[in-house]
């Protein structure tokens, strides 16, 4: 089996703890592998079509404009904070997405990955089990069991 390369890696950010857990894990792989790392905030949204941070704003309706600049108000602290942690001298290519979608989160962060060609994706739990993870069901849980590339777990 060959050593694995992380050219790009995608960490799933929520603004809770241990999503920050997981971004501190995926910089640490992207600084050993000098890969690309992007911080993906998804915002689940009653809409018909999907919209990013990259979008021209003028192809937005109004109320999808709205939305998306209280999701980029909601998640500048989180990205500054992972920012933060990145070493200066660091060959890191960090990126942040937020993605407005009416598809189920874990559906975005796999289509996203895959679209993107990421090599790992990495995502925090909170760590439920049992009857509570049955009732509540697990973004990192179907994360795993339907990407298509390795996904990294931090609790």
């Amino acid at each position: 089996m060959s050593e694995p390369n992380f050219l790009k890696i995608v960490v799933a950010i929520d603004g809770s703890e241990p999503s920050f857990d997981a971004a501190d894990y995926a910089i640490s792989l992207a600084e050993l592998y000098n890969s690309q790392l992007t911080a993906l905030y998804v915002v689940s949204a009653r809409i018909q079509k999907d919209f990013d941070s990259d979008m021209s704003e003028e192809k937005m309706p109004d109320q999808i404009k709205k939305r998306m600049n209280e999701a980029k108000i909601e998640s500048e602290p989180w990205f500054k904070r992972i920012r933060s942690t990145i070493d200066n001298e660091s060959l890191i290519n960090f990126q942040t997405k937020i993605i407005l979608s009416s598809v189920k989160v874990p559906g975005i962060i796999v289509n996203f990955s895959e679209d993107e060609k990421a090599d790992l994706i990495v995502i925090g739990t909170r760590g439920r089990s049992g009857f509570k993870k049955l009732l509540l069901g697990s973004v990192a849980s179907d994360t795993v069991m339907y990407a298509h590339c390795p996904v990294l777990v931090v609790k």
